[in-house]
């Protein structure tokens, strides 16, 4: 990796990749070791492949990658209408940790926005939050 990153013909496209990783960190402690160089590198590749693609490609493609499913617990999750038939019809929700992780940190952030940039604040100046703690 070190030799391509630093020698290859795409200089561009590799310091686009490793810009873009940096938006969207795994952590190493998350995978188990006997995998980590695999699945790190399958990983990265999503970011050489996409590093002059849209965010939504990327977005989508980190969202199906091992790593990221280890990461933010989404790799066991199961939706309601599974869970439903499983337990005799006993409602139960899937972990959605993965989707508020992505909204949060990788696309629409912690609080609204102006067209600037600045937050928008309600009428105490406070900062107004995407997502509220009740639902």
């Amino acid at each position: 990796w070190t030799m391509i990153a630093l020698y290859g013909e795409d200089q561009l496209r590799q310091r686009m990749a490793w810009a873009l990783s940096q938006l969207l960190p795994v952590a190493p402690a998350q995978i188990p070791r006997s995998w980590a160089a695999e699945i790190f590198c399958h990983y990265y590749d999503i970011f050489v492949k996409n590093a002059f693609g849209s965010y939504r490609d990327i977005l989508k493609e980190v969202s199906y990658s091992m790593v990221m499913g280890w990461m933010l617990s989404s790799l066991n999750s199961r939706s309601t209408a599974h869970n439903f038939d499983r337990h005799k019809g006993k409602v139960t929700y899937p972990d959605e940790n993965y989707a508020r992780e992505i909204m949060q940190l990788f696309s629409i952030g912690l609080v609204e926005l102006n067209i600037d940039g600045t937050p928008i604040l309600d009428r105490n100046g406070r900062e107004i939050p995407i997502l509220d703690r009740n639902g």
